[in-house]
């Protein structure tokens, strides 16, 4: 506490700028001129006041210019002189009598004769039998004008004094030295243990001929004061290492972080702790993952999306279409008591520091959306508490049928996947359910209001919802990329094949066959984005087979083909198949070598019929076409023939 004089040596600070007090106008009013621009500005005095005292304004006892780096603020630590030791209590007491008869009198802090004749009569009505000397009130006096009044300044520096060390330097270094390998580690030995190693050090030092007069032991309680020296933030952070420490000493920062709801949205993923049942089949699904955004204001769940990916980039683009968007589609049918408010984008997404998260994908859908986006410092999840509170009650809302133990804290006697009876639509519906017509009016103790309240009356000063007209950018930034070949059947991509007309007219500018960057929502396969290669603009085409396609995922998409290929195996369908592919393959090796057959017989053909260049006469034409006589004939069924023999004439070379 300090005292100010409201008269032309006043000087105030706010910011960078110092404002001095010009004259007095009237009993309300004061003029106040700036020192570096010389501008003036009237000020009313109870506002003056209030301002000082709220700290806004800083009275400047210097009016030079602050060091850079440095700023001139009340210090936050208060000294209270009823508090202080009987004894300093006297002193201070006698100290400031001293100085404010020196004042009541008149006598400046220069008056050394003034001061001197003063002290008896003072000393006599204190009844102080041991009064001060002359220099040492007028050190007082002015060492409390130099700071402005402050009464503090005139307790005793022995209040707070320090007392010195006893043990020599020697002892005090080989201690520090043992603590810091002993104690400060990871998994470290206790401070008895530490003591007992800094014995055995001094006694190995005793017994050097150099250090021969060093002592030979030390207290334990010393060893407990130096090792006190080092903070228990530190001493944790070396002996738990960095992240224990933090959480240990984890502290909320002063300053409320949203003035007015969708100003600040925190978001987060877990696991929820029960394992969900299919609809139809009731096969055990396993534990899904929620993605929940949260008001940091008032607490208000703007949308939530569950299912069983992990932290992808499509799950959070799929997080945020669902909290932008009007709620009206959502609840409609579902039996709600109140209806959802919250739509719109916000200004800033406070985020952890998982992998989705950092992803760049992120910050450019983050300034598509024209939001900000604030991250969580490593391991520190309490800088966004809302979100995390609110996954906390949202955990302890489950049933315990299909919830398992915590990890660690012992065998769990139940198999959460026999006692889940919980399916997923009916876990979705409860979900819900919790965020309408539950949480928004459950009273928050400390700021005796419900999220409900709080954010309808803070609508009142926010400014218009902004929306989305279109999220095709965002599907694009969100979706999985590939590279296809197209050509005339369109491409193919996860087995399913896709064509348009649009694709067909960048076929027709590009090439009629061409490979192209692809990207595709892995929440839907109904549709995708082709880039064009040459304008890198994107282009929707669907899938040809539209009915199937149309709202199917990836997973969904994979588990049916998986389910189809153990369909064929069971039908022994690869065996059936390579049978009937080595059947028509011995067809096709058996008509191979029969006609291979009939071409090595053609010459011989051609040598029975005759053929030659000469044209055969009628007759021998007929004897050639005539069927074959059989080769072997049955010597008992043969006929003697009556053809004439015919004679021969004798040729001989003298009838020449």
């Amino acid at each position: 506490m300090s005292i100010y004089t409201l008269d032309t040596d006043l000087v105030v600070q706010s910011g960078d700028a110092q404002w001095q007090v010009q004259r007095v106008l009237d009993d309300q009013y004061v003029q106040l001129e700036n020192l570096s621009s010389g501008r003036i500005r009237r000020e009313r005095i109870g506002k003056l006041a209030s301002d000082i005292a709220s700290q806004k304004l800083t009275v400047v006892r210097d009016s030079g210019p602050v060091p850079l780096g440095e700023k001139r603020a009340p210090k936050q630590m208060v000294v209270c002189t009823a508090t202080l030791a009987p004894h300093h209590k006297k002193k201070y007491e006698l100290t400031s009598e001293y100085v404010r008869q020196m004042r009541k009198r008149g006598i400046t802090k220069g008056q050394r004769g003034k001061i001197s004749a003063a002290i008896p009569s003072v000393a006599q009505q204190l009844k102080d039998e041991d009064p001060p000397a002359t220099p040492t009130v007028m050190r007082w006096m002015r060492e409390y004008l130099k700071s402005g009044g402050n009464p503090v300044i005139l307790v005793s520096r022995h209040a707070n004094r320090c007392t010195s060390r006893r043990t020599s330097r020697a002892i005090i270094e080989v201690v520090r030295k043992t603590l810091a390998r002993f104690y400060f580690v990871r998994d470290g030995c206790t401070l008895r243990e530490a003591h007992d190693k800094v014995l055995r050090k001094l006694k190995e030092a005793a017994t050097d001929k150099a250090s021969s007069e060093a002592p030979m032991s030390v207290s334990l309680s010393t060893v407990q004061r130096i090792a006190r020296e080092t903070t228990p933030f530190d001493r944790d952070r070396a002996r738990l290492g960095v992240a224990t420490a933090r959480a240990k000493w984890r502290f909320a920062k002063p300053g409320v972080y949203a003035t007015r709801p969708v100003e600040r949205v925190e978001m987060d993923h877990t696991i929820l702790d029960l394992v969900a049942i299919h609809d139809q089949f009731g096969i055990p699904l396993g534990r899904p993952v929620i993605t929940l955004l949260v008001c940091s204001y008032s607490g208000y769940i703007l949308g939530f999306f569950i299912s069983f990916e992990g932290e992808t980039v499509g799950r959070v683009v799929q997080s945020i279409k669902v909290a932008v968007q009007p709620k009206d589609v959502i609840t409609a049918g579902q039996g709600l008591s109140n209806p959802w408010y919250a739509m719109g984008l916000w200004e800033t997404l406070v985020l952890d520091n998982s992998l989705s998260f950092h992803s760049p994908h992120l910050r450019h859908v983050a300034s598509d959306l024209c939001i900000d986006i604030e991250y969580c410092p490593v391991r520190m999840p309490w800088f966004k508490p809302v979100v995390e509170r609110h996954l906390g009650e949202l955990t302890r809302q489950l049933p315990a049928k299909g919830r398992p133990k915590k990890p660690g804290a012992g065998p769990d006697p139940i198999d959460p996947y026999k006692t889940a009876c919980i399916t997923f639509s009916d876990l979705c519906f409860g979900v819900l359910q919790w965020v309408v017509d539950v949480h928004p009016f459950e009273i928050n103790e400390r700021k005796m209001a419900r999220p409900i309240d709080l954010f309808q009356e803070g609508l009142s000063s926010c400014p218009a919802p902004t929306f989305m007209d279109d999220t095709s950018s965002l599907d694009v930034l969100a979706g999985l990329s590939t590279t296809v070949t197209v050509d005339h059947g369109g491409f193919v991509n996860q087995w399913l094949q896709y064509a348009s007309d649009d694709l067909g007219t960048m076929r027709r500018e590009v090439g009629a066959k061409f490979k192209a960057a692809v990207k595709y929502n892995p929440y839907n396969l109904g549709s995708v984005y082709v880039q064009h290669p040459r304008t890198g603009l994107w282009v929707a085409v669907g899938a040809r087979d539209k009915e199937y396609a149309e709202g199917l995922t990836l997973t969904q998409h994979r588990l049916i083909r998986r389910a189809a290929g153990e369909k064929l195996t069971l039908a022994n369908a690869s065996t059936v198949l390579r049978n009937a592919r080595l059947t028509l393959q011995d067809h096709w090796a058996e008509a191979i070598r029969g006609g291979q057959r009939i071409k090595r017989g053609a010459r011989e053909l051609g040598l029975l019929q005759g053929l030659s260049s000469v044209t055969a006469s009628p007759s021998e034409q007929g004897f050639l076409d005539s069927p074959t006589l059989p080769m072997v004939t049955d010597m008992d069924d043969v006929q003697a023939r009556n053809v004439e023999i015919p004679t021969f004439e004798v040729f001989t070379g003298d009838a020449s």
